[in-house]
């Protein structure tokens, strides 16, 4: 569904530049074609199931800032919770770093 939107922008990101997705991390949220990235619903449910999951992020759409209330304060302490507005500032929280460009040049 539209929820997916980030996780498969990431997933795409991360073929088209060869930058894994960083493994501890979950992503929700809907993308419009312009890449702002819209709230979306469950996500208590969401942010328990990466939390079951042994993950210790969670990129959200800041729209959905005010539903994080519903996490137990427990599971809130113990995953990072990231918000995002659109969908580069997600990638750069989805993806790994770019890695050091290699100089044959001594």
């Amino acid at each position: 569904g539209p929820s997916a939107g980030v996780a498969v922008a990431a997933a795409l990101g991360s073929l088209f530049t060869g930058r894994p997705c960083r493994a501890d991390t979950a992503a929700t949220g809907e993308v419009t074609l312009t890449g702002r990235v819209l709230p979306v619903g469950g996500i208590k449910e969401k942010v328990l199931a990466a939390y079951s999951a042994g993950l210790s992020r969670v990129v959200l759409p800041a729209a959905n800032r005010k539903d994080t209330a519903d996490v137990p304060p427990t599971i809130r302490a113990s995953v990072d919770l990231v918000f995002v507005d659109d969908l580069f500032r997600a990638l750069e929280e989805v993806l790994e770093p770019m890695p050091p460009q290699c100089s044959m040049h001594s």
